[in-house]
């Protein structure tokens, strides 16, 4: 990769990171938090439509995740978004913990919120159930931009990465994709992703040879500790080049999430992040009658970002987002504790997660 592709993201992310165009670089650029306590709803929202995925990645806290899947019922999904459209909502980007094709009528949920007002809507998918029908399906309901989370660049190292061999199923599906795009001049945007292991750091060119020439950029980051909630699993798998460190204690920028985005999960809860695999840090609930911007004010939110002005986040999973560790905390409310009964889900298929993060260190400790 050429040096022009490193990626500097100023919002405190120590992951290195490098892309084979400009998409990434221009959306990373826009990552800063405010000073306010009190801040204008934001633009943007995520939209978790399920916890649960059909993949296990070694790098993944989803595996290992503790709530119950959940699906987002569509009625509150309707109701939701369209009160953020009338608060200023631009930009709804349809996944965090979980895979949005694992939910069926995943085209219906793009059409209420292309119909709401929404003017950009976008997916991460690992692919495997992106088949081209539901695709088209996507597509006709307005979606704007999907991107491929692909994990390897063989076929053998992928099933060890995804903990299922769907590799050439999902080439097909880019392929098919990119076919449809210059067939019928849409302006879709199509995307790609790499989380890089230790199996798979010297993949990288064959990645972007067999998926280049059907994306506009790929994202090729190494595998990270995820609020250090896979911190063991990331210090086991990450590439050799990439040493997992953290800044000192109360030297890290606050995180722009509670400023600039909204996630609303499966069971109906705001969350304050992307990566909240078991509801730690959520603090409202949608569907209790009271308005958005209301919760967006809310007495938790404004203390957590008093917390991150300050720096005062010990006894929070942000803390040990930021610090690195695995320093004992609680979640910021009580709300969506009910959850935590069972296992997001039970590999089916293949090596177990553990025994294929085993490998891979093994792998590691023979290249010396």
């Amino acid at each position: 990769m050429k040096k022009e592709g490193l990626i500097e993201d100023k919002s405190g992310n120590s992951t290195p990171m490098e892309s084979t165009g400009s998409f990434y670089a221009q959306r990373i650029a826009h990552r800063k938090p405010g000073l306010e306590l009190d801040p204008p709803f934001p633009e943007t929202v995520m939209i978790e439509l399920t916890n649960g995925c059909n993949h296990a990645c070694v790098f993944c806290t989803n595996p290992r995740m503790s709530r119950a899947v959940s699906h987002l019922p569509i009625e509150l999904f309707t109701s939701f978004i369209t009160e953020a459209v009338s608060l200023g909502v631009k930009e709804a980007g349809f996944y965090t913990t979980g895979e949005p094709f694992m939910t069926p009528n995943l085209d219906e949920f793009v059409k209420i919120a292309t119909d709401a007002g929404v003017a950009y809507t976008y997916i991460t998918t690992n692919g495997s159930l992106a088949t081209p029908d539901k695709l088209e399906r996507l597509i006709r309901a307005g979606i704007k931009s999907i991107k491929f989370s692909i994990n390897a660049g063989l076929r053998e190292s992928y099933k060890l990465v995804h903990g299922s061999d769907d590799f050439e199923r999902v080439l097909e599906n880019v392929r098919w994709r990119a076919d449809y795009r210059k067939a019928n001049g849409t302006n879709l945007r199509l995307l790609g992703s790499c989380v890089l292991t230790r199996l798979t750091e010297n993949e990288k060119e064959l990645h972007r040879a067999t998926f280049g020439p059907y994306l506009d950029d790929i994202l090729y980051v190494c595998a990270g500790p995820q609020a250090s909630q896979s911190l063991l699993e990331a210090q086991l798998v990450t590439p050799s080049y990439n040493k997992i460190k953290f800044p000192a204690e109360g030297t890290r920028a606050p995180c722009f999430m509670l400023w600039s985005r909204v996630h609303l999960t499966a069971e109906g809860y705001l969350s304050l992040c992307c990566v909240d695999y078991n509801n730690n840090l959520v603090y409202a609930r949608v569907d209790d009658g009271k308005p958005l911007m209301e919760h967006w004010h809310n007495a938790i939110v404004t203390e957590m970002r008093k917390r991150h002005l300050s720096q005062e986040l010990k006894g929070t999973l942000c803390h040990n987002c930021f610090y690195g560790g695995t320093d004992p905390y609680v979640p910021i409310s009580d709300l969506g504790r009910t959850t935590r009964t069972q296992p997001a889900r039970v590999l089916k298929k293949g090596p177990d997660l553990q025994t294929r993060i085993s490998k891979i260190s093994e792998m590691v400790q023979q290249q010396g």
